[in-house]
């Protein structure tokens, strides 16, 4: 069994041979709009942190690859340790060119320019920018780490020398980047250059936001599209950071998108299905011969595909919760009771609600306040009155509660079985969630220390 995923594989003869979220449909959608676009044009791809916009932008690559368009990738995560994204951004342009393009002198000179000339914006190295002005021209030959040494802490007397000093720099490097990246283009069937900027949600407020503004104001280029990942609620969180809750964050951002595209939610039981192969749980699974075990596997996958929804977890989380459960079926001898739904319940609790897992789990709270908050989730009551979240509901309480002493659930539960003055379906729901009980029996009811030992020693794993 796997520990620990590795990211999905996409072929570049059949980028959706592995797809099990269905994505081929909304990359057909973007792909067709990718190639009657000519750009400039700047698409944000919208969804929560963790939902798979990697995978997503990893299929769209590979299929705009395929149909002879140029990309280059951009982890914006990986770089906000930079003081400057536009320095980190060239850098990794630089880093993942063609072979082609770094062979050829008139490429390197183009780009080098480009480099030259982000060196001084990145720097607001005003001095020189204004040296150059006032000459006239724009001498790139000459213009090095060392001219921009010498000049760095004086000062220009007049702004308006200032700001036209800048504006030349910035339209120098426009035109020496597009040069560039035209000789990128000539290999291709397509003149066109897509440029995924992805994990911009996990980096830092100010980083993010600069990096924004660098693509706004510095790369805005004839037939450059640039695909953005992000989680647009959460960008907005770090707005307010930076600039003050006040802020319309929605508006702001507005001016830097040509088009926001909402990723669909994957399907819940295709990706727990997904993560079951791929973990390789069967091997668990076929080993268990007592027939007793025969209904743990679908018990596991019933109950992580309604909480999952339910506790609306990202993509990434689920991997994360799959990845503690293996640890306790690592822990769990071949024939021995695994309790799956109790397993699966309180892996998804610890992360949906780690302050209520560890009252359940450590605590003096009882089964009432996780059955409570599974209700107040959309759908949570209707889960908890059909059968299975009556089964789920169960569990939580026994494992819970003595055998030798009742807790204070079953007790409320026999007086509303008995009552003949409460309503039918209150009557009826306690009826079955006492039934489930009594068909548990004393040898497979669930135990919380042994399943809860074993997923704090998963999340050690993880430190």
């Amino acid at each position: 069994m796997e520990f620990k995923l590795s990211p999905l594989e996409i072929p570049s003869d059949q980028p959706f041979r592995f797809d099990r979220l269905k994505r081929v449909e909304s990359v057909t959608t973007l792909v067709s709009l990718i190639q009657n676009l000519s750009g400039p044009y700047v698409i944000a791809v919208d969804s929560r942190w963790g939902t798979g916009k990697t995978t997503f932008l990893g299929f769209l690559r590979a299929v705009l690859e395929a149909d002879g368009i140029a990309c280059l990738y951009f982890d914006a995560w990986k770089t906000d340790f930079s003081t400057d994204p536009l320095i980190a951004f060239l850098g990794e342009l630089n880093d993942n060119l063609p072979n082609g393009a770094k062979d050829d002198a008139r490429f390197s000179q183009f780009f080098g320019n480009a480099k030259r000339i982000a060196s001084v914006l990145a720097r607001r190295a005003i001095p020189v920018a204004g040296k150059i002005a006032t000459a006239g021209i724009l001498d790139l030959d000459d213009f090095t780490e060392q001219t921009i040494s010498e000049f760095v802490g004086t000062q220009l007397n007049d702004a308006v020398d200032s700001y036209t000093a800048e504006k030349k720099l910035i339209q120098s490097f426009r035109e020496n980047l597009s040069a560039a990246l035209d000789l990128i283009d000539n290999n291709q069937t397509s003149r066109k250059l897509i440029i995924f900027v992805d994990e911009l949600d996990r980096c830092k407020p100010t980083y993010a936001i600069q990096l924004l503004e660098r693509i706004k104001h510095l790369f805005d280029l004839e037939n450059v599209i640039f695909i953005i990942a992000l989680d647009k609620q959460q960008l907005g969180v770090s707005l307010g950071a930076v600039y003050g809750a006040g802020i319309d964050a929605d508006e702001y951002l507005r001016r830097f998108f040509d088009l926001e595209y909402s990723l669909p939610s994957a399907d819940p039981s295709e990706f727990t299905q997904c993560l079951y192969e791929r973990f390789g749980f069967d091997e668990f699974f076929d080993a268990r011969t007592h027939s007793e075990l025969r209904h743990e596997k679908q018990h596991l996958l019933e109950t992580f595909v309604a909480l999952s929804g339910l506790l609306g977890l990202s993509l990434r989380a689920r991997e994360q919760c799959f990845s503690r459960i293996r640890i306790a079926l690592l822990m769990t001898e071949e024939n021995h009771f695994l309790y799956p739904i109790l397993v699966s319940t309180l892996a998804m609790l610890k992360v949906a609600n780690p302050s209520l897992y560890r009252d359940y789990a450590f605590g003096a709270t009882s089964s009432r306040e996780v059955i409570d908050f599974l209700a107040s989730k959309a759908g949570g009551s209707e889960l908890l009155n059909e059968h299975f979240g009556a089964v789920i509901e169960a569990y939580l309480i026994l494992a819970k509660s003595s055998p030798h002493e009742d807790p204070a659930e079953i007790s409320q539960y026999r007086a509303i079985a008995s009552d003949s003055s409460v309503a039918n379906e209150a009557c009826a729901r306690s009826t079955k969630i006492l039934e489930i009980m009594n068909h548990i029996s004393m040898r497979n009811r669930p135990q919380l220390h042994y399943v809860v030992r074993k997923l704090e020693l998963a999340a050690q794993f993880e430190r």
